[in-house]
């Protein structure tokens, strides 16, 4: 992909009609507030009239003229795969999905709500203690290791897409851009599908999905726990691209003994990245302050994940 066309083909989108506070879907799901909206759709607070609780519902609604019928019937097929991949997966840090509406041009996944907030409200508060983005970093690790487990790539990790529960624990979600392995490259024709400062270079650059790139998705969101700042945005939409594929990482100055883990994350190459194995264990010893640390007070790097045949 070339950034500077992905960045074209990403402009100038028209919203189209969304669903409406207090309908009714399916005879039993009462929408009662948005939570939130994207580019491709909205989540709804609701309530479930039949189990009397609250649900969150995401509507996946793609913006006015983006898609050809050809276009449509494959989104439908790939957002009814997300929810068969989210069922697939029982974890305590990934979204659980209760039902499917299958209603409309595109189905309506029923999930559950999480009260609180989420990694893009706790980055706006300040820059995030080492020690408790260690601890989001290997929760939202292990929702990527069930999630890789099962055949699936997330392909959109970043702050906004973790959910904080009560107790501080992390939660991923939307995987509304999810790929598994096994199945057809689903995209939307044209348009450039994930975030773009914390893509992965090699799906800027039209490369394989691979596990790696939500790695390198989860360096960058630590990066951005810790410093305060996204090493990837700038001031436009070409520009982040092309700092993707090309610009050097700013040093991080905040991050301590995480620092050696988010060098070894954002490497380019994705068969230098570290597997989610050894990232784990990186990640523990940054939690307990030792960082492995030699007499030089240089830290060793990761060996990078092996490389499957062919």
């Amino acid at each position: 992909m070339d950034p500077r066309s992905a960045a074209g083909g990403a402009a100038g989108r028209a919203g189209a009609e969304p669903g409406r506070v207090g309908a009714e879907l399916d005879g039993r799901f009462l929408l009662l507030e948005r939570l939130g909206t994207g580019g491709m759709g909205t989540v709804w607070r609701a309530r479930d009239t039949v189990l009397e609780r609250e649900v969150a519902i995401k509507e996946v609604r793609p913006p006015e003229g983006a898609l050809d019928a050809p276009g449509a019937a494959r989104l439908r097929e790939r957002v009814l795969r997300e929810a068969r991949a989210l069922a697939r997966i029982a974890h305590p840090n990934v979204v659980t999905v209760h039902h499917i509406v299958d209603r409309g041009p595109f189905p309506w996944i029923v999930m559950e709500l999480l009260p609180g907030r989420t990694l893009r409200d706790r980055i706006a508060e300040g820059p995030v203690p080492v020690p408790e983005a260690v601890r989001h970093g290997l929760g939202v690790l292990a929702a990527l290791r069930a999630a890789h487990a099962a055949g699936i790539l997330h392909r959109d990790v970043k702050p906004a897409n973790v959910l904080l529960r009560p107790d501080g624990s992390a939660v991923l979600t939307d995987f509304g851009i999810a790929a598994v392995h096994d199945g057809p490259a689903l995209t939307v024709d044209g348009q450039l599908i994930g975030s773009p400062e914390y893509m992965a270079p090699e799906r800027v650059r039209g490369g394989a999905d691979l596990p790696a790139g939500d790695l390198w998705s989860l360096g960058t969101l630590l990066y951005e726990l810790v410093e305060n700042r996204s090493p990837m945005r700038r001031g436009t939409l070409t520009a982040t691209l092309l700092a993707v594929v090309e610009d050097p990482v700013p040093p991080p100055t905040r991050a301590g003994p995480l620092a050696p883990v988010l060098a070894d994350l954002l490497v380019r190459d994705p068969a230098a990245r570290p597997d989610a194995e050894r990232v784990a264990e990186a990640l523990r010893r940054a939690e307990e302050g030792t960082g492995a640390e030699t007499s030089t007070g240089t830290t060793p790097r990761l060996p990078p994940a092996p490389v499957a045949p062919g």
